[in-house]
């Protein structure tokens, strides 16, 4: 019997990347990686921003509406009570807070009617119904309001109910809403 030997093919070799190749791959493919990363990064912190700053204007609208319509609701209820006792209180507490041009147009305004409440002891008590914003920014907002006034004088022998509708413009100075306009619908 004859032996037969089995020679084994030898491998292909592989071509061997020299020594000084490898790292340079290396760092190429680290430096895309690290590259993607920071990308992504930016990215992201970038959308957190902008939804940050969105949120951040949404809150201060929602802030200015809700402190308009406050102010709109009192400043309503203050144009709309008087009481012929002290008539120039209610004169004061619209104009103290007012814009300057229209507490000047409310006090040129005023002078008759002011005379008409003392000499008929007029009073009246303004409630508002129902009020909203129909439009505001952080320096500027609107506020339709729903009043009805209870009013006494000498001339009436039952308190009569005059239901009234204001539209309150009002702007922002020093933090708190002044009105500006008033108009009667």
């Amino acid at each position: 019997m004859s032996a037969t030997t089995t020679v084994k093919p030898s491998p292909t070799p592989r071509p061997r990347v020299p020594e000084p190749e490898k790292p340079r791959l290396l760092r190429r493919v680290l430096r895309r990686k690290v590259l993607a990363a920071a990308v992504l990064v930016c990215l992201v912190a970038g959308g957190a921003v902008a939804a940050g700053l969105q949120i951040s204007r949404l809150t201060e609208q929602a802030d200015a509406r809700s402190s308009a319509l406050d102010a709109g609701k009192r400043y309503a209820t203050t144009i709309s009570t008087y009481d012929f006792r002290d008539a120039a209180a209610n004169l004061n507490g619209v104009v103290q807070h007012s814009t300057d041009k229209f507490a000047n147009e409310y006090r040129n305004s005023s002078g008759q009617l002011m005379q008409l409440i003392t000499q008929y002891q007029a009073t009246s008590q303004g409630t508002v119904l129902d009020a909203a914003v129909t439009e505001a920014s952080a320096d500027r907002a609107v506020v339709l309001a729903f009043v009805d006034q209870t009013i006494t004088n000498t001339n009436l022998k039952d308190p009569r109910i005059d239901r009234s509708r204001m539209k309150l413009t009002m702007l922002r100075a020093d933090g708190e809403w002044r009105l500006d306009e008033i108009t009667l619908m």
